[in-house]
Order: C-alpha cells, then structure tokens, then sequence
C-alpha cells in the first residue's frame, strides 16, 4: 500500500473545503467588485447630467459644436489662466467628434464616462500584475473605493480639460509597468503618447514628463527608442496646426511672468499643489462636491415632497 502516494480522507475533506473557501470568496469579490462599479458609474452619469456650466465647460462644447456642425476645427484648446490657450486640438476633437456620431448633448459626456471606464481598467490591470495571492483581490477592492467611488473623481464627471486626464495619467502608469518587462515599441509609443496628449489638454503634463525622465535615468524601464521617435512623431505632426495658428494669431499666446517649473520655485504652488494632492487622494470633501452640481430631481420625487 502506498502511504505517500495517496491523500488520507483528512486531507482530502481539507483540500475540499479549502476549494470551497475558495470559490465562495470568488464569487464574493466578483459580486463586490460589480456592485462597486455599477454604483459608480451611476453616480458619473447623476454627476453629469446636474453639472453647473462654466467658462471652461463653454470653451469646449462651443470648440466642439463649431466642428460638428460648420466643419471649423479650432486647433487650439482651453484658454489657460495665466499662459494663453492649451497647444493643439483635442479637446475640440473630444467634444466635437462624438456630436458627429449622435447629435446630442450627451455623446460627449458617454465618450467621457468611457474613457474614464478605460482608465480604471488600465489601474486594475496594474493592481492584478502588482499583488500576488489573496492580498489582490483585497487590493483591487480598496482600488476600487478609493479611485472609482471617490467623491472627488465621481464630480469630476464634467466636460471639462481635467475631468480627461485620468485616462492619460492611467495610459502613462500602465505603459510604465509593461516596460520594465520588456523593451515594446507599443508601450512605449503609449507611454510618450501619453505625456504629449496629457500636455493638449492641461499644463500639468510636465508632472508626466517628469516621472517619465525619473524612470529613464533610474534606468526602471526598456525603451524602444524606435517607439518614442514615433510617438514624438505623432504628437509633432497633430501640433502642425496649431504652429501655423499661433503664428497669425496673437490672441492665443498671452504674455505671463509664468514658466515651466514655476510652481517649484514660489511657495504657494507648492504647498497648494500638496494639499491637493492629499485632498484629492482621500474621501474628505468639502461643500463643492454638493454644492457646485445642481439636484433639482430631488424636489421632483413625489415621496420625498410628501415626507419633507
């Protein structure tokens, strides 16, 4: 009788409720994890539809109309507040390309909550490749409320030039990752993509650039030299208008005492950009998030006109 090469019935009731265990707290993280997305996403969508419009949000949806409906592209972005226009046309394109698809208002905002979509699955990947075991699941669940349910990014579900860069931000760690495996053309045409795209749409692109330098020097990762030249390409060649506009037009060029790396050698960008930075990161929230979004549906319910 073989001793070794066979499991007693002991062992084999443990392995059986192990596999148990294991399956049940499967179907607990699948469950817990759709639950925690749909709540989410219905919460972008409440956002979206009582979001307050302002100048930022004027610029595009008026950029954006101005090519869906007279084919005029505009190949320059948001006027800034201190340096004149964001180089380049994609928040046109963001605004004005899904119009053309479905005239509504709402084909731009659904592209939006996509790209959004998008970008927590790009952060997920990277939480699965990261954690190992049963810590991932965990992992991916605490991921999950503080990037997809926080309060802060739920608001954010506006068509406004920010409210686009967690796709890019996502974009930027995902290829970052990918490249520390192996040198690709892909992820690193992704990951300068990323970099120049984030900088057509808000001037806090050089963040980007920066950890980007940080990895190269630290040598964290393989370039495809080949992929960034393309890439640079790319961005270049999109740019191309744009040059061409800021060449006629004056106007969206403004003179400021304002510099890359300003924020770094004056105090109170710095310090701002801390408390921001741990603001955002958290649950914590000020009256904005409620305040600043209109929700007017709530007079509108009939039981709560009752008990009110």
């Amino acid at each position: 009788m073989d001793l070794l090469g066979s499991a007693t019935p002991s062992t084999q009731i443990i392995e059986s409720n192990s596999m148990s265990l294991n399956s049940k707290a499967e179907r607990a993280f699948s469950w817990l994890y759709t639950l925690g997305f749909l709540i989410g996403l219905g919460f972008c969508f409440i956002y979206a539809q009582n979001q307050i419009l302002t100048g930022d949000q004027t610029q595009m949806l008026q950029k954006g109309y101005l090519g869906a409906y007279q084919d005029i592209w505009l190949n320059f972005g948001n006027a800034a507040s201190a340096v004149g226009n964001v180089p380049g046309s994609l928040s046109t394109w963001l605004i004005g390309a899904p119009l053309l698809i479905w005239d509504s208002p709402w084909s731009p905002m659904v592209l939006l909550i996509m790209l959004r979509v998008v970008s927590l699955v790009l952060l997920d990947n990277v939480i699965k490749n990261t954690f190992e075991g049963e810590h991932r699941q965990l992992a991916r669940l605490l991921f999950l409320v503080l990037y997809w349910l926080n309060p802060w990014f739920l608001y954010d579900s506006l068509l406004y030039n920010p409210s686009y860069l967690c796709l890019f931000a996502a974009m930027h760690l995902w290829s970052a990752t990918k490249m520390r495996q192996r040198s690709s053309f892909g992820y690193t045409f992704i990951h300068v993509l990323s970099v120049g795209l984030a900088m057509q749409l808000h001037y806090s692109w050089p963040i980007l650039a920066v950890i980007s330098v940080y990895l190269f020097y630290r040598n964290m990762g393989h370039v495809s030299w080949l992929g960034a030249i393309a890439a640079v390409v790319v961005l270049l060649l999109s740019l191309i208008p744009y040059f061409q506009e800021l060449a006629v037009n004056e106007s969206i060029s403004r003179e400021s005492d304002r510099y890359i790396g300003y924020g770094l050698v004056h105090v109170y960008p710095v310090l701002k950009a801390l408390l921001y930075w741990l603001r955002y990161g958290s649950m914590l929230f000020s009256n904005k998030v409620i305040a600043y979004g209109e929700f007017d549906w709530l007079t509108q319910i009939e039981w709560l006109k009752i008990t009110a």
